[in-house]
């Protein structure tokens, strides 16, 4: 048998690049592996955190029981007395049998001013966000979508043709839902 350290002497030139070479290839392929897994590690820390774009967003109001209405009627008529509506804009919304008279300062969108009239009480709705196209409305008030009938809105009488969310509220606008 040949000792340990002459081996290398009877290779020939390829055998010895080979040798060479292979501990190296393994070397940089277990970096790369180490690597891949760490950033993939932290990629799922990340998509952890973040809101899946398809969850549902759903808003609706929380019926209050009778002590609840009792005790909150008189501070919402102080909030509506300490209300200057002399400088608010507003819109009439129909929505169904229910007409709702919506309260907002400029440049607001009908997606906030909803959001605002559902936490004080005045409407009730809940839909779903897309980003990058807005919130679409599911359910407002009485009118339910569902069974092939979806909700749209008119703005003046006309069919809007933007999302909630892009609409931008103008003083006066008569707004209504409709089921189709």
């Amino acid at each position: 048998m040949i000792p340990s350290a002459r081996w290398y002497f009877f290779m020939s030139k390829n055998q010895k690049k080979l040798y060479i070479i292979l501990p190296i290839i393994f070397i940089f392929l277990v970096f790369f592996i180490v690597y891949k897994f760490s950033k993939h590690a932290d990629q799922s820390d990340v998509i952890s955190t973040t809101p899946n774009a398809q969850i549902e967003t759903s808003i609706k109001s929380v019926s209050p029981t009778k002590e609840e209405t009792q005790t909150a009627k008189p501070l919402t008529q102080k909030i509506k007395e300490t209300t200057n509506t002399e400088n608010a804009e507003s819109v009439t919304v129909l929505s169904g049998e229910t007409t709702t008279h919506l309260f907002f300062s400029q440049n607001t969108s009908f997606y906030d001013a909803l959001v605002k009239a559902r936490s004080e009480g005045k409407i009730e709705f809940s839909g779903k966000n897309y980003p990058g196209l807005g919130f679409f409305v599911t359910d407002i008030q009485t009118l339910h979508s569902g069974s092939g009938r979806h909700l749209f809105y008119y703005i003046n009488g006309k069919e809007a043709t933007v999302g909630v969310s892009s609409y931008t509220l103008k003083d006066g606008d008569i707004i209504e839902w409709k089921l189709k």
